[in-house]
């Protein structure tokens, strides 16, 4: 009887193959760690996008209803959105009154890392009234639309919304 003796051989042969083993499976999840980081980045970037648009959007509607308290405590034609150069940026101010206004001012503002502005433009309509690209100018009605700016990371962004204002008093 006797008994099979592995030979020096094959033990080489298997701790070799043990350790191609270990260089395998290292390597596996080296590739899935540097794969599940890339995913956490890119997840941290748009986070950061999703949340400076989403300030920006309320900067714009801020300003958007700045414009209709201006609008509402003005004369239309005299200190209003009637008597402001149309084409220019403008921005909201709080004057130090009693009680506080609004007054838009020419230029555009800094906001932390954002940059607003309001333009003002004439609108024209047609015969229906309707608004049209050429047509008559209407006294009464002005554009404006207010652009909300910001870098990130080398890159542009901007929120951009329009509204009409008419003269409605």
């Amino acid at each position: 009887f006797m008994l099979l003796q592995p030979s020096r051989n094959n033990v080489k042969s298997q701790r070799g193959g043990l350790l191609v083993e270990i260089v395998v499976v290292v390597g596996i999840i080296v590739g899935a760690l540097v794969a599940i980081l890339g995913l956490a980045s890119a997840f941290l970037v748009t986070s950061q996008i999703v949340q400076q648009t989403s300030q920006a959007t309320a900067l714009v509607q801020e300003a958007l209803e700045i414009v209709r308290n201006y609008r509402d405590g003005t004369d239309w034609a005299v200190d209003g959105l009637g008597a402001l150069t149309l084409g220019d940026l403008y921005y909201p101010v709080l004057s130090g009154g009693s009680p506080p206004a609004w007054t838009l001012t020419p230029g555009s503002e800094s906001i932390n890392e954002f940059t607003r502005s309001i333009e003002f433009e004439e609108v024209q309509r047609d015969g229906n009234d309707d608004i049209v690209a050429i047509g008559t100018v209407d006294p009464d009605t002005v554009k404006a639309t207010v652009t909300v700016s910001w870098e990130e990371r080398g890159r542009s962004h901007q929120v951009e919304l329009e509204a009409y204002f008419t003269n409605w008093n």
